[in-house]
């Protein structure tokens, strides 16, 4: 069965909310939904919303779309400050941290409980704890994605490279990126990169943890990084190196010019790393053959955590209604629909194991690396403070990882001296940020 057939088995099914769902006053009950969307993902999102309003015409959801994360970000902060703010809103679990400190969420894990709403085995563990404080479910994740190889299978071919294995080493990764990086023309000048990746702490933790480094010392409570060892350095310098010595990622001049997905949609780039989000986009792409595998390995496994979740703000008016839209959303037609769009990878466990997410019609062929990874993930901290720490450090280790060619000429015996400078700098950047608060004398 395809997956457009599923999805349309699943719309024949009545949503299984209670009427007491519907909120006072009026005929129609007005929702607005805020999420970050392209064009492609806005299409997925609206008919998401179209099935719901099927099902309950007596709810309408207003979708605001908005373009990059920062952007929504600030968007939100100002709309609850001027007490305005959507009813819902689909956010990073590393980006939401603010909004539990402003308390201006209300918990939708009691909400769902208390309408027998929610079973808790029926979704994958990691996006339910990135989005729990002190065991108590804050918002209702959508999706487990995981970061993984985007990969052009015509390029592999085209140069005699062998495809991705579902266990390949970093020395394997880095064979294939070098045998990538081309120079057609004979100007010295690569017009192939063998790889091309955001430089960002999100892109460099799983290369610190399969190195068996750690990012901080306590992922619930952490009170300082813990990238001072050779283990978290070594896994720091492996994508620099990779663009230092073997210069299969491209230099900073090209990076400003063209951003890494664009590189790799235009063919310019063989491999990036990404997390599913980028296939919805892909799927568009006329003629462009790829796929995906899971991300090379060094001492073990592992890849990094990208859940959003649907939040709901507690000035809502609404919250009945709203509680049952993300029961539909996270339900089982409401993940099939979002997973024929290519956009997640769904976070309840019978639709990932479904055609809707597994269709072999449907790009990328092996979907079912983004189930296999899910053992192997770990998250950043979902403390308040740590999207400003974000914030703050990934220019620095951009601009470290695309520094000048005459600094890296100085450094080209620097070895791991460079990856425990660029702790230095996180350190420094970050402040006291994680730092426990002091303790408060009472006199006693």
């Amino acid at each position: 069965m395809s997956a457009a057939r599923w999805v349309g088995c699943w719309a024949a099914v009545s949503l299984t909310v209670a009427a007491c769902g519907r909120d006072a006053g009026g005929d129609h009950t007005a929702l607005r939904l805020q999420a970050v969307a392209d064009p492609v993902e806005a299409k997925a999102y609206r008919g998401l919303i179209a099935a719901f309003e099927a099902q309950r015409p007596d709810v309408q959801v207003e979708f605001i779309p908005v373009g990059r994360h920062p952007e929504h970000v600030t968007r939100l902060t100002t709309a609850f400050a001027a007490g305005n703010a959507p009813d819902l809103f689909l956010i990073n679990f590393r980006r939401w941290g603010q909004f539990i400190a402003s308390d201006v969420l209300e918990p939708v894990g009691p909400l769902l409980d208390e309408a027998g709403l929610l079973d808790r085995d029926a979704f994958y563990a990691p996006p339910l704890d990135g989005f729990s404080v002190d065991g108590r479910l804050i918002c209702m994740p959508q999706n487990v994605s995981s970061l993984v190889v985007y990969w052009n299978r015509a390029l592999f071919k085209q140069y005699g490279v062998e495809p991705p294995a579902a266990d390949w080493s970093w020395r394997e990764f880095h064979d294939a990126a070098r045998a990538l990086t081309r120079d057609n023309d004979g100007d010295r000048r690569a017009d192939l990169y063998g790889l091309d990746v955001d430089a960002s702490i999100i892109r460099l933790a799983p290369f610190v943890w399969q190195a068996g480094g750690q990012l901080v010392d306590d992922v619930q409570q952490p009170t300082r990084f813990a990238l001072r060892t050779q283990r978290a350095v070594t896994g720091l310098m492996f994508l620099k190196r990779l663009k230092n010595e073997v210069r299969v990622i491209p230099p900073l001049i090209e990076r400003r010019a063209e951003s890494p997905d664009a590189r790799f949609i235009r063919g310019g780039a063989a491999m990036t790393l990404n997390s599913r989000r980028f296939s919805a986009t892909l799927r568009a792409v006329k003629g462009l053959d790829w796929d995906v595998a899971p991300l090379p390995q060094n001492q073990q496994a592992a890849s990094v955590l990208h859940a959003d979740a649907y939040c709901l703000g507690r000035q809502s008016r609404h919250k009945a209604a709203a509680r049952d839209f993300i029961a539909f959303a996270t339900g089982e037609q409401g993940q099939a629909l979002l997973s024929a769009s290519g956009r997640i990878v769904p976070v309840r466990k019978s639709v990932a194991e479904s055609e809707a997410f597994l269709d072999p019609n449907q790009p990328p062929a092996s979907a079912r690396v983004f189930l296999d990874t899910i053992p192997t993930l770990r998250r950043t901290p979902n403390i308040p403070v740590w999207y400003e720490i974000e914030t703050r450090i990934n220019p620095i280790i951009e601009e470290w990882m695309f520094e000048s060619v005459a600094q890296m000429a100085g450094e080209q015996n620097f070895g791991l001296r460079d990856g425990y400078f660029l702790v230095s700098r996180i350190e420094a950047a970050a402040g006291d940020l994680l730092r426990p608060p002091a303790a408060v004398d009472d006199g006693s």
